[in-house]
C-alpha cells in the first residue's frame, strides 16, 4: 500500500479561530495541535472480499487537538459521513481467556454494585452482546442490546434471563426502554459529540436512578506510553480519566467512581447515577495556559521516530530478500501496515 506520511506539528500552535470545530467534551475552542496522520483507513473491524475491495476503503485524516479547558483530544477533522457501522463490522476480544477473565470480574462486580438482579439492563453499542449475557445471565437479568452491527435481530434465554437485539444507533427513540442498569463500553470514544449525547442520555432517563458504567480505551496511557499505532481514525475521541469523568459531571451525572482496569490500565472507566434536578451549564470551563500535558508532549516526537526505524528495518527486509510475517492484525497492527510502506 502507498505510505502516508505524519507530520506532526513543530510547534504547538493554540487556536480560537470561530468556525473551527470546537471541543466536543466541552464547547471550548482553546486547542493545541500536536499530531497529524493522512490518509488512514477510516474503519478497523471491517472485512473485505478481495485485497482490490481493500484499496478501495474510504480514508480519513487525523489531527488531534487537546483542549486546554477540559484535557478531551479529539480529532478535529472527523467527518463522521465517511463511516459505516454494520453487520459484519468485528472488534470483539472475548475470544481471548485473559480477557474473558476480566469481563467476568467486571460483570460481578457491577452486579454487587448496583444490585443487578432480576432487572432490566440496557448496553449502548453492544457489538455480538457478550457481555450484556454475562450480566443477564449471572444476575437473572432482562437485557437489550441497541448496536447497528447486529448480525440479526432476535430475542434468546441467558440462564434465568433474557437478552433482546435491536439493530440499530441509540437515539431518543428508546426513551421508554425499562432500564435499571444502562452500559456502554468501548464504544463512548467513537461517539463524535460525547457531551450531546451524555446530555441526552440524561434526559432520556428524566426522574430514574440506573446505575451507569461506560468504559473507554485509556488513551492518555498509551500517549504516555508513547504507542504510536493506537490512533485510529473511527476513534474520534481520546480520554483521560479525568476528562471523562469531566463530562459525565457537565451532563448531570454524580460520578461514584473513576478508574484504570485491564492489564497495567489499558481501559478507564466511570460508574455513575443520575443526578437529581440537574441543569447543564452553557458555558465551557476555564481554558489552562498549559498547552500540552507531559503525557503527549512528545508523542509525535516518538512517532517519527518508531516511523523512520521501521522504514530502515523494512528496507533492510526488502534488499535482503526476507520474508515478512506479520502476527496480529487488530487495530494497532492495521494501523500498522497502512501507516508505511507495506
Amino acid at each position: 500500500m502507498t505510505e502516508h506520511k505524519q507530520h506532526p506539528t513543530s510547534m504547538p500552535e493554540v487556536s480560537d479561530i470561530p468556525g473551527e470545530k470546537c471541543c466536543p467534551g466541552c464547547g471550548s475552542s482553546q486547542r493545541t495541535d500536536f499530531f497529524e496522520a493522512r490518509g488512514l483507513p477510516v474503519h478497523v473491524g471491517v472485512f473485505f472480499d478481495t485485497p482490490e475491495d481493500a484499496r478501495r476503503t474510504p480514508r480519513g485524516d487525523v489531527v488531534l487537538s487537546y483542549c486546554q479547558a477540559c484535557g478531551l483530544v479529539y480529532n478535529r477533522l472527523f467527518d463522521r459521513r465517511k463511516l459505516s457501522y454494520r453487520p459484519g463490522y468485528e472488534v470483539a476480544l472475548h475470544h481471548s481467556p485473559v480477557f474473558r477473565e476480566f469481563m467476568n470480574g467486571v460483570a460481578s462486580r457491577l452486579i454487587e454494585r448496583f444490585d443487578i438482579r432480576g432487572k432490566h439492563v440496557l448496553e449502548i453499542g453492544c457489538g455480538c452482546g457478550y457481555f450484556l449475557e454475562m450480566l443477564c445471565r449471572l444476575g437473572a437479568n432482562d437485557g437489550v442490546g441497541i448496536d447497528p452491527t447486529v448480525d440479526r435481530e432476535r430475542s434468546e434465554p441467558a440462564g434465568e434471563g433474557r437478552v433482546r437485539f435491536i439493530r440499530d444507533f441509540f437515539t431518543p427513540r428508546y426513551a421508554e426502554l425499562p432500564a435499571d442498569f444502562i452500559c456502554c463500553l468501548s464504544v463512548f470514544e467513537h461517539i463524535p459529540d460525547p457531551l450531546d449525547f451524555l446530555r441526552m442520555l440524561r434526559q432520556m432517563i428524566g426522574d430514574r436512578r440506573p446505575g451507569i458504567y461506560f468504559e473507554i480505551f485509556n488513551a492518555f496511557e498509551a500517549f504516555r506510553n508513547k504507542e504510536t499505532w493506537s490512533i485510529h481514525y473511527e476513534q474520534c475521541n481520546y480520554f483521560s480519566k479525568d476528562s471523562l469523568a469531566g463530562a459525565f459531571m457537565r451532563s448531570g451525572f454524580d460520578v461514584l467512581d473513576a478508574q484504570t482496569c485491564y492489564q497495567d490500565g489499558q481501559y478507564i472507566y466511570v460508574d455513575a447515577v443520575p443526578k437529581p434536578d440537574f441543569i447543564p451549564a452553557t458555558d465551557p470551563p476555564t481554558a489552562s495556559q498549559t498547552p500540552l500535558p507531559e503525557e503527549i508532549a512528545g508523542f509525535a516526537a516518538a512517532h517519527q521516530k518508531k516511523m523512520q526505524t521501521w522504514r530502515e528495518r523494512l528496507e533492510t527486509f526488502a534488499r535482503e530478500g526476507r520474508r515478512v510475517v506479520f502476527w496480529g492484525a487488530a487495530g494497532k497492527g492495521i494501523s500498522f501496515l497502512n501507516l508505511l510502506d507495506t
